[in-house]
């Protein structure tokens, strides 16, 4: 609750926070007391402080912690048009991260930049268009910061340049996706590119391995984004820029071939030269192969202790949960069939899933035994919605024995009659609970990993942070609270180089109140939801309650389950450029 207070005689800040427990971001155990914020910054942090304010909120013996930090967003886009970013505001974050997976808007034509984000988006290409402008406000590196610099941000915004977004530009859309070795006159103009980059302040550069990140539009539909296509010596002539800098390298390895990993790992390495700090997505806790977590965590572990390397692996703290329309999901980005069928239009897909020979070759995708990550179980693949009545909440096998039919010949009939009218969802990864929290408590572990933004249609974990508190509420021994916000804000922030992540006096006072009660009781699952603004359905959460308020650069932002009106029309967060 906010009230507007005053007294002749204390010192005058502009808001009090008061009768709190105060987590400074540190790590160090909460401390019961106010924190008196003036204009941006934190002026005061104690028990009973006797500060005057123009407002003052009372946590009611809540949490005073700072802003949580989203490090995996692909907001690019969206930012264009609602650059508040209310569905990660909302949920206690005042720190995102765009640019990653290679993809970002700094630099590309505008038709080249729907190619590359359409797809990921799972949002309209008339939308992305309109979000995005008649031009281009903006012609290379340099200038995107200063347009972002002016745009009316809601949380503090940093990014990375991504890769194939410079190798597009650099070579040509078609030559980016059809020849894997560039003219050596082109590697230096991308490590031109690079370098303005980081002179202008980017975190670093986003590479891309990862073939389930494919292309929108006519030309080139269906093919895997430019950053692909690249060799291993190329990645290399670039994050040598970085590594120059001392700034990030987010990659994404191909999670079907694990060697991709033991190259972004010696990449990383620091023997006889500067350690790369290299983020990885992600570890996490995969049906089709139960080690993979141990082996993710435990060779960080080796490499960044034997070749000093500096490798940090992103996680999810809840499951990945995913929801499909018909084929559309990344899942199906998997395998070549799934691929041919998402590209499809509706009319092709309705022949292509009643030819006996296009099944047949599906069929042989879905049963092949080798590296996978999705599944394909369709007695864990759950009907959410679809023309068939009673269906529900059942597997597509559950339904298929009760027809006496074949579950995957069941399926395909699904679909070739009702497409995208079948609904469904699964979880994919990350089902387990210990060896969830096994991953985001581990040492090489930064949490983060919520894709915030993308396949908007499919999934929703913009709430990440919060699932991982509740959690460690919840189970203590995982790890401390303090150690959980500690995590989630200031050690993160440190490791990316971004000034924010505590509110300690002095520090930008980026401040969230939580109500740890309804915290512990448990948060809410994805909801589908169409923004008027927005016009078409997203994924979204909401945890009504949980958050009280959020706070950014001292000004009120969410209040009791509202934006302030000004939210989203004037400019709240800053562009926190690299502090390395």
């Amino acid at each position: 609750m906010i009230r507007e207070v005053a007294s002749p005689d204390a010192p005058v800040c502009d808001i009090l926070i008061r009768n709190g427990q105060i987590y400074d971001g540190t790590g160090r155990p909460p401390e019961r007391g106010d924190l008196a914020i003036r204009g941006q910054k934190v002026l005061a942090s104690g028990k009973a402080l006797p500060h005057r304010a123009a407002r003052e909120i009372d946590a009611g013996g809540g949490w005073i912690m700072p802003g949580m930090l989203d490090v995996h967003t692909h907001y690019d886009a969206e930012i264009e048009a609602l650059p508040g970013l209310e569905e990660s505001v909302r949920h206690g974050v005042t720190s995102v991260v765009m640019g990653n997976c290679s993809l970002s808007t700094a630099l590309g034509t505008k038709r080249d930049l729907l190619d590359l984000f359409c797809r990921v988006e799972s949002l309209p290409r008339d939308l992305l268009s309109k979000w995005l402008g008649e031009e281009l406000a903006w012609r290379d590196v340099r200038e995107y910061y200063e347009h972002l610099d002016k745009l009316a941000i809601g949380p503090n915004v940093s990014s990375f340049v991504g890769h194939s977004s410079i190798r597009a530009h650099v070579m040509g859309m078609e030559r980016s996706l059809t020849v894997s070795r560039p003219e050596p006159a082109e590697i230096c103009k991308m490590q031109g590119i690079v370098d303005d980059a980081m002179q202008s302040g980017y975190l670093g550069l986003s590479i891309d391995m990862l073939p389930w990140h494919r292309l929108d539009g006519e030309r080139f539909k269906g093919i895997s984004v430019p950053s692909q296509h690249a060799t291993s010596s190329e990645y290399r002539s670039l994050a040598g820029v970085v590594r120059k800098w001392g700034r990030v390298l987010q990659a994404t390895p191909n999670a079907l071939t694990k060697s991709t990993v033991a190259v972004l790992a010696m990449l990383s390495s620091g023997v006889f030269r500067k350690p790369l700090r290299t983020t990885i997505v992600a570890a996490m806790d995969v049906k089709t192969n139960r080690s993979v977590y141990k082996i993710a965590t435990v060779g960080a572990t080796v490499f960044n202790r034997l070749f000093r390397s500096n490798i940090r692996w992103q996680t999810l703290a809840e499951p990945f949960l995913n929801y499909c329309d018909g084929v559309h999901t990344p899942l199906f980005e998997e395998f070549p069939t799934g691929v041919d069928a998402i590209t499809a239009t509706p009319a092709e897909r309705h022949e292509m899933f009643r030819d006996p020979k296009y099944r047949a070759a599906f069929r042989r995708d879905w049963e092949t035994v080798g590296a996978r990550i999705f599944h394909r179980d369709l007695d864990d693949m759950f009907i959410v919605s679809c023309p068939l009545p009673q269906s529900a909440g059942k597997s597509f096998k559950q339904l298929a024995d009760e027809a006496q039919a074949d579950p995957l010949e069941y399926f395909l009939d699904l679909i070739a009659e009702h497409d995208d009218a079948v609904r469904w969802r699964t979880v994919v990864t990350n089902d387990r609970d210990a060896q969830r929290q096994y991953l985001f408590a581990h040492d090489t572990a930064m949490p983060g990993f919520n894709d915030s933004g993308a396949h908007n249609r499919n999934m929703a974990f913009q709430d990440g942070g919060l699932q991982m508190l509740h959690q460690v509420v919840r189970n203590p021994h995982v790890m401390s609270v303090e150690h959980a916000i500690h995590k989630l804000t200031k050690e993160t922030a440190d490791w990316m180089g971004i000034e924010t992540g505590s509110i300690r006096p002095g520090d930008w006072a980026d401040v969230v109140v939580i109500d740890p009660e309804k915290l512990r009781a448990g948060l809410g699952e994805p909801v589908e939801h169409t923004d008027e603004r927005i016009g078409t359905m997203r994924m979204v959460k909401r945890t009504d309650g949980v958050v009280r308020q959020v706070l950014v650069g001292g000004r009120v932002a969410f209040d009791g389950g509202k934006f302030a009106p000004e939210f989203g029309q004037e400019r709240f967060g800053r562009l926190l450029r690299s502090k390395h």
